[in-house]
């Protein structure tokens, strides 16, 4: 992947968390501060499933070439942030429960589910299999954990293994996936096959005025749509278990992976600038995870300072207080990433 590209895809990812993190940090918690960012939610996530799916098809076939290197490699980045973030949402929500228990039982969204079984299935990343809702506490971001990690392991048991026993494994992921998870799988399919086109440069052969023309209309369409069709358009499948958009997501999804397709054909556009702002993009960037993760407890709790979550210090402390701690945090999970490999690598050879 060249440099341009990849810090391209940095800046959508991290792009893509602001978002969700602005959004659930919009309404009743900061006074109706970035209240237009809510129907852009989802549609960050599925920005999520095509970028991983394309990064998962880089590195399968550069660096993790075989299925203990991708299995190692694939949790050490899952539980360098997941264990952290059960941790932060625990102690956070138990703490603002205690500081205004108003906020969290009687305000618009769901109590906080603070049982052990709700942060047993989300430590094991399968609290949404078959259409569950076991979300830890306030952590509601963490419902696409249980499909990403189920997105790894289909694809595992498809790319790493061949035969009868390829479909065999696969078959049984899928169904310990459920049918809401595949339903989506092939939006995370969709980034994995443009990095093949990449790959292979079997990009549509047009003139680059009409690629940038393509490429720059998905995109807009990407940012118009989401405020018309979050309310204007549901697809109820009969075999979906849990409520979902399912027709916007994957309309989200194609715009994105249009948008995608082109990117590299317009990126010379662009390379100056990627490149004199890429310490600042990949540095942010690194705490994406975290920043998903670990902020919706956070700004919960940072909420209950002031009575008048409106106020110029209620939001400051709300946003400012809440994304200081996921950089420090943040940047000490992405340290652990290493170490949790290479253990993982000592354990398998002993």
């Amino acid at each position: 992947m060249n440099m341009p590209l990849s810090i391209y895809l940095d800046l959508v990812r991290f792009s893509a968390a602001m978002v969700v993190f602005l959004g659930h940090a919009s309404g009743k918690l900061t006074g109706g501060l970035f209240w237009q960012l809510q129907p852009y939610l989802n549609a960050s996530v599925m920005v999520f499933f095509v970028l991983s799916g394309y990064v998962i098809g880089f590195v399968a076939q550069t660096k993790e070439k075989t299925f203990r290197d991708y299995a190692i490699a694939r949790t050490s980045r899952l539980y360098s942030v997941v264990i952290p973030a059960l941790v932060i949402t625990l102690v956070f929500d138990l703490w603002g429960v205690y500081r205004e228990s108003a906020l969290y039982f009687d305000s618009a969204w769901p109590a906080p589910n603070l049982d052990v079984s709700s942060f047993f299935l989300s430590f094991l990343m399968v609290q949404s299999v078959w259409g569950g809702d076991a979300i830890p506490g306030t952590n509601v971001p963490f419902w696409s954990l249980s499909f990403e990690l189920m997105f790894y392991l289909v694809f595992a048991c498809l790319f790493y293994f061949d035969g009868a026993k390829k479909w065999a494994l696969a078959g049984l992921a899928a169904i310990i996936a459920g049918p809401d998870i595949i339903t989506y799988f092939p939006i995370w399919l969709m980034g994995f096959g443009l990095y093949r086109l990449h790959q292979r440069g079997l990009a549509v052969q047009q003139t680059n005025f009409i690629k940038l023309c393509v490429a720059l209309i998905a995109l807009v369409l990407l940012v118009k749509l989401p405020p018309i069709l979050d309310q204007s358009i549901w697809l109820d499948l009969p075999w979906v278990i849990a409520p979902k958009n399912v027709l916007a997501d994957y309309i989200y999804a194609t715009l994105f992976s249009i948008h995608l397709l082109y990117v590299p054909h317009i990126l010379p556009a662009l390379t100056n600038s990627l490149i004199y702002l890429r310490k600042p993009i990949v540095f942010f960037s690194s705490i994406t995870f975290s920043l998903y993760l670990f902020h919706r407890p956070l700004i919960q709790f940072f909420a209950t300072f002031y009575e008048d979550k409106a106020s110029l210090e209620s939001r400051l402390l709300v946003l400012g207080g809440t994304f200081i701690i996921i950089l420090i945090i943040g940047l000490y999970c992405e340290r652990q990433k290493r170490p949790i490999k290479q253990r993982l690598n000592n354990y398998m050879e002993q």
